[in-house]
């Protein structure tokens, strides 16, 4: 979960430095394309980057604050791994903030749902009208998160769980 916030929250940074031109020209190099599709695209993201630009207040500091509780899950799984009873407790919080994060990025950028559905759909070639619609794809998105942190939270307080630190820890000690 930790890597795909970081990855996800540096896209989204990394976006505000690319001009729309730039994923123009990326287009135009795809050769499979019909002209039609390369307009929907090149629609799809100019579109989204306006967005983008109009939100940039409140994105780029939920960005960070994804980037940061990213790395974060990271370096506390990593020593969770090796049978670090608190940051196993610091994970499991991260983990909670993570979702948390996630739910106060869906109220507040209610603006960048739609641009970002259409995006991806015409970089899947895809007719919008059946497929999505409202920001369908950040609701499942978000939705996949919370599920995938249950299971993490879940996972890390089961008392097989505990009883596994517990052991590393009084094995260190010894």
């Amino acid at each position: 979960m930790g890597v795909l916030a970081v990855m996800r929250s540096y896209g989204m940074l990394a976006s505000f430095r690319i001009p729309p031109d730039e994923f123009g020209l990326e287009i135009d190099r795809k050769p499979d394309l019909t002209p039609e599709q390369r307009a929907r695209q090149k629609e799809a993201i100019v579109a989204y980057t306006a967005a983008l630009e109009v939100a940039r207040n409140r994105v780029v500091p939920l960005a960070v604050a994804e980037l940061l509780l990213g790395a974060a899950m990271i370096v506390f799984a990593q020593r969770a791994t090796v049978g670090r009873a608190w940051a196993r407790l610091a994970l499991v919080q991260l983990t909670v903030a993570h979702v948390a994060l996630s739910g106060v990025e869906w109220v507040l950028t209610p603006d960048l749902r739609v641009p970002e559905d259409n995006l991806l759909l015409a970089y899947g070639n895809v007719d919008s009208q059946p497929v999505m619609t409202g920001g369908t794809s950040k609701l499942l998105g978000i939705a996949f998160g919370v599920g995938f942190s249950a299971v993490i939270i879940l996972g890390l307080t089961l008392p097989g769980s505990r009883a596994f630190y517990a052991e590393v820890e009084r094995l260190r000690e010894a």
